[in-house]
C-alpha cells in the first residue's frame, strides 16, 4: 500500500509523519495490495477551538473510498484517533468482502 503524507499551511513534526506512515502500513492486511493512502495535516485557524490539530486520512481501493477525520489538541493525538477510526471501516470492508467473495459478479 502507498502512504502519501501532506500537511496545508502547518508545520509538522518528521516523527508523527513517520508515525501516521507506520500505523497506515498496518492496515495493508485488511486492504488490496493496489491500495493508496492519503494522510492531510491541516490546523483549525479559530482561536476558540482547543482541538485544532486535524488529519484527514483518504484510502482508495479498488474504486471504494474510505475516510476518517479526527481532530485534536495535538497532531499526534489526531491521527491517532483518525487511524482508529478508518481501521474499523477498513475491517468492516474486509469482512463485507469476504463474507460475499461473488456477490458482485454478475452473468451476461
Amino acid at each position: 500500500m502507498e502512504v502519501r503524507v501532506h500537511a496545508r499551511h502547518v508545520d509538522v513534526p518528521a516523527e508523527v509523519r513517520a508515525q501516521a506512515a507506520a500505523r497506515l502500513a498496518k492496515l495493508a492486511r485488511l486492504l488490496p495490495p493496489d491500495a493508496t493512502a492519503d494522510v492531510e495535516f491541516s490546523e483549525e485557524r479559530n482561536p476558540r477551538i482547543r482541538a485544532a490539530c486535524v488529519a484527514e486520512i483518504t484510502i482508495v481501493a479498488r474504486g471504494k473510498v474510505l475516510r476518517a477525520r479526527s481532530a485534536g489538541v495535538a497532531f499526534g493525538q489526531a491521527v491517532t484517533q483518525a487511524v482508529r477510526s478508518i481501521r474499523q471501516e477498513a475491517s468492516d470492508d474486509h469482512h463485507r468482502r469476504r463474507a460475499h467473495p461473488h456477490r458482485r459478479l454478475r452473468a451476461a
